[in-house]
This record gives C-alpha cells, sequence and structure tokens, in this order.
C-alpha cells in the first residue's frame, strides 16, 4: 500500500503541500519571538501548518487543543498539562523529569505522577484563581527556559473557546502579560471559528488588540496542487494525471483545502489512474453519502439564511447581492439579505473573496444544496 498523501485531518510529514510563504513567515516571527495568530476559514490546514513550522525549527512545544473545554477549570488544566508536556521535551530523562515537575508545580498545589505517557498532573484548585494560577505557571515556564537556554513553544489551539465559555477576559489578560515578557516561550494562537477569534484579536477593548503579526491563510493556488498531486500519481501509478482530471478535481473541491485531499483520497484507493469520469463519480457519491449531515447542520440556521446560502450555491459568484434583481430572486427584502449575509460571513458559510464577490465557503454543502434544488 502506497503512503497516505492526502490525509484529511493532518498533513504532516511527506503530505504537507507548499505553504511556503507562511511557513517562513511563521519561522521569522518565532526567531523574532512574535505572538501569533494563524486565521481562516475551517479546515484550511492551519493546525498542519503550525506543526510543519514547529517541526522545521526544532524548538519543544505543546500543542494545547482547548476544543473540550468547557469551565474554566477545564482551561487551567488543558494549559497546564501543555505546560507539562513541554516539562517532558525539556528534560526527558524519568528520575530528573520527576524532580523537574515536582518543583515546578509544588507551589501551585498540583501534585505530579510520572505515568508511561509522560506527566499526569492531579489538580486542587479550591483556594487559587484561575487567572492566577495560569499567570504563575507561564511565568514560572519562561523562567525555566530561561535558565536552560531554551527557546519552547506554546501553540493554543480552538482558542475561541475563552470566549465561550468564560463570561470576561481575565486569563485573555494575563495570557497577554505572559507573552508580551517571555523572552524564550513563543505563542502561537489559532481556532476554528473565524469570527470570534476575530473578535477577540481585533477589538481594541480585548487584551490580545495588536499582540499578534495575524497570519491568514488562503487556499492553496492549483499549480502547487498540481505539482503535489502528480507527484504522488506518478509514485503511485507511474505517470500523471490527465490535464482534465486535474482540473475537473479542482472544479469541484474548489481547491478547497480539506476537500482536495478528502476528493484525492478516495480516488487514491482505485488500482487504476482516475479519470475525468471518474472524478466526477467520486464526488456525487460522496455528496450522497454526506447529503443528510449537511442538511441536519443546515437545519440549525434560520430560514432566510437558508434560501440566501440555496441562492449563493447555485451562483458561481455574485457581487451585487443586494440589488434590487437580487433580492427578487431570493424572496426577501435587501435588508433581509443584508442580515442574512452578515450572519452567514460569521457562520463561515459565505466568504468575500478577492474580486469583492459573496460565495459559498464549502463546496460539499455548495453541492448538497444545488442537488437538492435539482431533486426538488
Amino acid at each position: 500500500m502506497n503512503m497516505n498523501y492526502f490525509p484529511t485531518y493532518l498533513a504532516l510529514g511527506g503530505a504537507f503541500c507548499n505553504r511556503k510563504e507562511e511557513l517562513k513567515r511563521i519561522l521569522y516571527d518565532l526567531n523574532g519571538n512574535t505572538p501569533i495568530l494563524l486565521i481562516s476559514p475551517r479546515r484550511y490546514g492551519k493546525t498542519s501548518l503550525a506543526l510543519k513550522a514547529f517541526e522545521q525549527i526544532k524548538w519543544p512545544y505543546a500543542h494545547v487543543d482547548l476544543y473540550k473545554a468547557l469551565s474554566e477549570e477545564d482551561i487551567v488544566k488543558y494549559i497546564l498539562n501543555g505546560i507539562g508536556q513541554l516539562l517532558g521535551k525539556i528534560e526527558s530523562t524519568p528520575k530528573k523529569l520527576m524532580l523537574l515537575a515536582g518543583e515546578f508545580f509544588s507551589s501551585l498545589h498540583i501534585k505530579v505522577v510520572i505515568e508511561k505517557a509522560g506527566i499526569q498532573l492531579e489538580f486542587n484548585q479550591k483556594n487559587q484563581k484561575a487567572p492566577d494560577v495560569i499567570l504563575k505557571s507561564l511565568e514560572k515556564l519562561h523562567e525555566l527556559a530561561l535558565k536552560k537556554d531554551k527557546r519552547v513553544v506554546l501553540f493554543l489551539d480552538e482558542f475561541q473557546v475563552l470566549g465561550e465559555v468564560i463570561n470576561n477576559n481575565s486569563i485573555e489578560a494575563v495570557i497577554r502579560e505572559a507573552a508580551q515578557k517571555s523572552t524564550h516561550v513563543s505563542y502561537v494562537f489559532s481556532g476554528s471559528n473565524r469570527h470570534l477569534m476575530e473578535q477577540m484579536f481585533y477589538d481594541r477593548k480585548r487584551p490580545f488588540y495588536k499582540l499578534c503579526d495575524q497570519i491568514k491563510l488562503d487556499r492553496i493556488h492549483e499549480k502547487e496542487y498540481e505539482q503535489y498531486i502528480n507527484i504522488a500519481a506518478k509514485e503511485t501509478w507511474g505517470e500523471i494525471l490527465d490535464p482534465s482530471t486535474l482540473a475537473k478535481i479542482f472544479e469541484l473541491s474548489e481547491s478547497h483545502s480539506y476537500y482536495v485531499n478528502k476528493l484525492c483520497s478516495l480516488l487514491w484507493q482505485g488500482s487504476k489512474i482516475p479519470k475525468e469520469s471518474d472524478v466526477v463519480s467520486i464526488w456525487h457519491c460522496f455528496v450522497l453519502e454526506n447529503k443528510s449531515s449537511v442538511e441536519r447542520e443546515l437545519s440549525l440556521i434560520s430560514v432566510n439564511q437558508r434560501k440566501l446560502l440555496i441562492f449563493l450555491s447555485n451562483q458561481d459568484q455574485i457581487k451585487e447581492l443586494f440589488s434590487k434583481k437580487t433580492t427578487q430572486q431570493v424572496d426577501l427584502t435587501s435588508s433581509s439579505v443584508q442580515r442574512a449575509a452578515e450572519l452567514l460571513i460569521e457562520k463561515d458559510y459565505v466568504y468575500i473573496d478577492g474580486d469583492k464577490s459573496y460565495r459559498v465557503l464549502d463546496p460539499l454543502i455548495k453541492s448538497v444544496l444545488r442537488t437538492s434544488l435539482v431533486n426538488e
């Protein structure tokens, strides 16, 4: 069996495609100790990009995924466990690691247990305020890295969770304080809810305002994908894809990172090199298999938003979204169209491209809505 050229979760190692300029910029910021905000729509490969940069710079790093954090206490635990990961990379010898971790966490009233997977922490936070614990831990991490003369990275992923589960900015404020002061801990922030992340980092009233270098990810250019896909085809079948096959892959996936990988991963399961008709057939099956889940998701948005999303799904792009002609076609007032569009953009269903045209972000949703309309 061939290697997995087209992973649909993390694109690591040889499966990582392009992003050369973004990588260069991340490495520059890390070396300059500038906090980084990675921002893009969902499934554009932010996490893969960050991990690729850490792999290249070869500094110890902790990937703290806050997605499952449901409370302030959870956020403290996730961040402290991330610091525990870093301690395990700074000092890998079990005996020395136990001494280091015990000393590090003792003043925080946290018990340290060494297990096969590394450090496990047992928390007792009854008399400690979450912001104080986080600030003290991050300051101690900086002091340790400075003492050991090591540069380390703290990658805080799904960071919008802070704004969802905490009703004040106290933890944001202490993380900013630590990030501004530290010379040996580099901070990278990312999240899958672009609207909430922009609120946290673009609002002048919030602690993270103007803290980070903001790196926005766009879709990878077709030429870059073409080169990578043909290398994979050559190694798999001994020949490159026909240009019409490649064009159909890009047309249906709209060069969206996740869907290029998903479509190609399905095509690469075949024993023969795929043709254009295979791309169409496999994409059609994929759309049908996911139709119910897409429809369930869209049932949660308002009728007006669904109306507008269906309309946009049947246009390649449209600039005059609030014109009389468009509002008549959608059967909504201009103000209703405007409100629906704002909410769809906030939720990452719609985006405005470089030509100032409104487009559906997710090609699967677009295909499902086009198919549904045809079937009706």
